[in-house]
């Protein structure tokens, strides 16, 4: 969870571990909007989900470089949030 300290620190570019870039240190948590979390550039890959009661989770990548490649866009509704219990998925590639 990105919290106000971090978003200072980002700007201020005061990093923990001076070894990480500032991608690696400011963009990899995520940030929760209620009913919406926006994963950054970690092992979501900048991935929104956003949890409903009619269909649990709606599930999907934006178009953006992580990890210096590109990887396949997805949109899924998942019970659960995971990919393999999706009702309905679109896209995602061999992953």
């Amino acid at each position: 969870m990105m919290k106000l300290s971090h978003i200072k620190n980002a700007l201020l570019n005061r990093k923990e571990y001076k070894s990480f870039t500032w991608s690696e240190s400011f963009l990899s948590g995520h940030i929760n909007v209620g009913r919406v979390t926006i994963f950054g550039d970690n092992a979501m890959h900048w991935a929104v989900n956003i949890r409903t009661k009619r269909w649990g989770y709606i599930c999907f990548r934006l178009p953006f470089r992580s990890h210096r490649r590109w990887w396949p866009l997805y949109y899924y509704c998942s019970p659960n949030g995971t990919p393999w219990a999706a009702t309905f998925k679109i896209g995602g590639g061999n992953e």
